[in-house]
């Protein structure tokens, strides 16, 4: 009987635990996309050939958990990614139609901005 319910208490504990853990994780990553929100003003404020370093001085910090390979896969340039680039993307401020484009992402190639896009995230990258 006492085994039988240090058992239930353990996985009680394990249960709130990943549901509270879960819970959080939601939170904060709400946060994070309304902190990574660019608006079309600050969006067509940055213009192609500003150094990187001024571009990401202007926006708030990036999405962290999006890159381009979780995004494109093995085939960034099939969605227009410029050869050589590092992007980095951003919420849309206010939120967008949610039959249009999902995020703002600017890309630059040797410390330079190449190219800024609004972007839709692909359903399937193969």
């Amino acid at each position: 009987m006492r085994k039988g319910l240090i058992v239930i208490a353990v996985l009680g504990f394990v249960l709130c635990g990943g549901l509270g853990f879960g819970v959080w994780r939601v939170i904060d990553l709400g946060k994070e996309i309304i902190a990574a929100g660019v608006t079309k003003q600050e969006f067509d404020a940055q213009k192609k050939g500003t150094p990187e370093a001024d571009v990401r001085a202007a926006l708030p910090e990036p999405l962290s958990d999006i890159s381009d390979k979780d995004l494109y896969g093995g085939q960034p340039a099939k969605f227009g990614v410029p050869a050589g680039a590092s992007c980095i993307y951003h919420t849309i401020k206010p939120l967008p139609d949610p039959e249009g484009p999902e995020l703002y992402r600017f890309c630059f190639v040797d410390g330079k901005l190449a190219e800024k896009n609004t972007v839709t995230i692909p359903e399937d990258v193969g």
